[in-house]
């Protein structure tokens, strides 16, 4: 079964920042800043580069976010539906010890 990435904001509503990708679909994950991961996918419109979501986890090293994720990309997962940011539901989306405060989407010409 493919595992699935969901990434949401606050104001989705408004905003449009959130994404669905397969797990098949990650190419990587580079910190962009002291508390901040950007994440790459293979584009959901099939024409740019990629896609890359921008990951905000307050507190956190990037490793320390890495290592969360890394966790729940192993195949055989009995949730195929892995939330990593939903600010819409909760303030903050925790993933073991690593909380997320936001996220931005977006397409790459």
């Amino acid at each position: 079964m493919e595992t699935y990435l969901y990434f949401g904001e606050g104001a989705v509503e408004t905003t449009g920042e959130a994404a669905l990708y397969p797990l098949s679909s990650f190419l990587g994950m580079v910190p962009a800043a002291a508390a901040q991961t950007t994440m790459h996918f293979k584009s959901r419109n099939g024409e740019a580069t990629d896609d890359s979501v921008l990951v905000v986890h307050p507190g956190h090293t990037a490793k320390a976010f890495m290592t969360a994720i890394v966790k729940y990309m192993q195949p055989n997962r009995k949730n195929p539906f892995l939330v990593i940011a939903n600010t819409a539901a909760t303030p903050k989306q925790k993933i073991d010890d690593v909380i997320t405060d936001g996220v931005a989407v977006t397409t790459a010409a």
